[in-house]
């Protein structure tokens, strides 16, 4: 048994729910990538050039800025998840071999 075990659960819920935010946060940047070319169709002139490149200056690297800070929250958590694990392997031996020390006196 774990001791993190009710810790474990939560952190899998947090996980689940990042990649569901990242998922609707690319389809969002999908969305508004899909537009560009749309408004560049039926707007003409330099202000709708303005847009397309407002678009592929700002939103474009904030978007997928935002999409990997998703993809690294969950990486990160699943790290500590194993230095946890780690960790609670290194005590549970510790912990034994102390028991085993103290059974000898």
């Amino acid at each position: 048994m774990s001791v993190f075990q009710v810790i474990r659960s939560e952190v899998s819920q947090v996980m689940s729910g990042v990649s569901q935010q990242r998922g609707l946060t690319s389809q969002l940047f999908d969305t508004i990538k899909s537009y560009v070319p749309k408004v560049q169709a039926s707007w003409i002139g330099g202000d709708a050039d303005e847009f397309a490149s407002d678009v592929a200056r700002e939103i474009v690297p904030a978007m997928t800025e935002l999409i990997a800070a998703f993809g690294g929250i969950n990486l990160n958590l699943t790290k500590a998840v194993g230095i946890v694990d780690e960790c609670e392997g290194k005590c549970k031996s510790l912990v034994s071999g102390l028991a085993d020390e103290f059974g000898a006196i």
